[in-house]
């Protein structure tokens, strides 16, 4: 044991002496690095290119240092007022008092500070934008193009004769399939120039009609209030109603009936100004109703459902046609003869184009036949069959009439670049004369939209002889199925998109 332990102090002691031979070897190496890399050092620092060096850049050094005394020295000196006041005595020629002084730094004063509030007021500011949900068309292709946006712009400064709307409920109205496939397409691009909606005619919100409550009027709207439940009516060249908020102007706005609610109100103000225009189109009202005999085409429509209904109270004589299904409807609404129609095959409520008639021409017409009756008044309210006007004319008498309330055909529409820029160059031209002569442009589609109409509409339903009729109410991302249910033969009265 005791030569392990003297073995293991022996070997400890070789290591030791190993460790220090090998420290003083590094060290001396380090050391003669050292002095190597320092005489390096020495003879670069009195080489003659580094000499150069230093000299340039002390030169360089020296030169910045006396430039920044020598502005140092003109700031002085020019900040100095006596300085000051001789320089503009050799500017200005002549001795400067105190009072010219005074006036003179007030005047800088002065102005300068209208520059910068002139600056301030001037200055570009990013638009505040607001958004809101909207059903619109994107294209003219049919009702495939519309769609659903949640990110439409939505208005919120009213003009001085417009109100802002926050929309409740918004129908859906014929036109609307129309609108998709282009219809008025021409007018709507130069009157909504015109009157400062739209640059471009697409995308178009739909919707022809609405309820709701105002939130802002104009600086000269008088009839209307902020809080007032009210329902709009627009043409077909204007920007649509089925959004959540609507900016219009106050013409087209009226109070809503107070016996009513949004939804069920919105059935009335498109479809029931399109009822009255068309009877007073015909001349008929309430002093000269009775007994004449009217033929209504379409009494399930929207249109018809309102037409039925006057033409009942004021003691008209009413035939009118309907499918099967709505036949209870009609007889609820006082018509006092009906021709039911043949139904093709039920059709579900899906996003479908409008295939045409859904019975035959000759039907009818020999059902008419049957009852060898003459009307004075027809009135076409939809295109459940596609008769003509020379089909009807020989149940008229001598000095009837037929009238649609379907929108018209437009030869606008068809318009090429040229006939556009001469038409449109027209209608501006128009409009600015009547407007220098303080008269209304009221030419395309709105002698009828207007809130006497709505008025009166509101005064016949609160007196209890005007209901509405409203067949489905569906939610904005429900539009497909409203849009093909409004066009199937199932729809009785209006169809509905309720935005709450």
């Amino acid at each position: 044991m005791d030569e392990i332990v003297f073995r293991s102090s022996q070997k400890l002691d070789n290591f030791q002496i190993q460790a220090s031979i090998v420290a003083n070897k590094a060290k001396d190496v380090f050391v003669l690095y050292v002095e190597k890399g320092r005489a390096v050092l020495l003879q670069l620092w009195h080489n003659d290119a580094f000499e150069e060096i230093k000299h340039k850049l002390s030169e360089s050094i020296l030169k910045i240092i006396s430039t920044a005394k020598e502005i140092k020295s003109h700031i002085l000196y020019y900040a100095d007022p006596q300085e000051m006041y001789l320089a503009l005595l050799s500017v200005f020629g002549k001795e400067w008092t105190r009072r010219d002084l005074f006036f003179a730094c007030a005047g800088l004063l002065i102005g300068g500070s209208l520059g910068l509030m002139i600056g301030l007021s001037y200055r570009r500011t990013e638009p505040f934008v607001r958004y809101m949900q909207a059903i619109q068309c994107t294209n003219y292709l049919g009702t495939q193009s519309i769609a659903v946006v949640e990110d439409a712009v939505a208005p919120h400064v009213c003009g001085e004769n417009e109100v802002l709307v926050d929309v409740k409920a918004a129908s859906v109205q014929y036109i609307d399939t129309q609108i998709c496939s282009g219809y008025g397409r021409t007018l709507r691009k130069i009157l909504q120039r015109i009157y400062k909606q739209s640059k471009s005619d697409l995308p178009v919100t739909l919707g022809r009609d609405c309820t709701g409550i105002i939130t802002d009027v104009g600086s000269k709207v008088q009839r209307l209030e902020v809080g007032d439940e009210v329902w709009v009516t627009v043409p077909f060249w204007s920007q649509g109603t089925m959004c959540q908020t609507v900016l219009v102007p106050e013409k087209w706005v009226g109070r809503k009936p107070k016996n009513i609610g949004f939804e069920s109100a919105c059935s009335l103000p498109y479809s029931g100004s399109l009822a009255l225009s068309a009877l007073g189109e015909a001349g008929i009202g309430p002093s000269n109703a009775r007994k004449k005999r009217i033929l209504i085409q379409g009494g399930c429509s929207p249109v018809g459902c309102v037409l039925v209904q006057l033409l009942n109270h004021w003691k008209a004589e009413v035939t009118t046609t309907c499918y099967k299904r709505a036949i209870p409807v009609v007889k609820a609404l006082g018509a006092a003869d009906i021709i039911v129609l043949e139904e093709s095959e039920a059709i579900n409520d899906t996003f479908v184009e409008d295939d045409g008639p859904q019975m035959s021409i000759p039907s009818l017409i020999k059902q008419l036949e049957v009852k060898n009756e003459l009307y004075d008044v027809i009135i076409k309210t939809n295109d459940e069959c596609d008769l003509e006007n020379k089909h009807f004319s020989k149940f008229l008498k001598t000095d009837g009439t037929i009238i649609s309330t379907l929108p018209p055909a437009l030869s606008s529409d068809s318009c090429g670049a040229g006939s556009g820029f001469i038409l449109s160059w027209y209608i501006k031209l128009k409009y600015k004369l009547l407007s220098m002569l303080g008269l209304p442009f009221n030419y395309f589609d709105e002698t009828h939209l207007c809130y006497v109409t709505l008025d009166k509409l509101s005064e016949y339903v609160e007196d209890g002889y005007l209901q509405t009729v409203v067949d489905k109410v569906y939610q904005p991302h429900d539009i497909e199925m409203a849009i093909g249910h409004m066009q199937s033969s199932r729809s009785i009265g209006s169809t509905i998109i309720t935005f709450r």
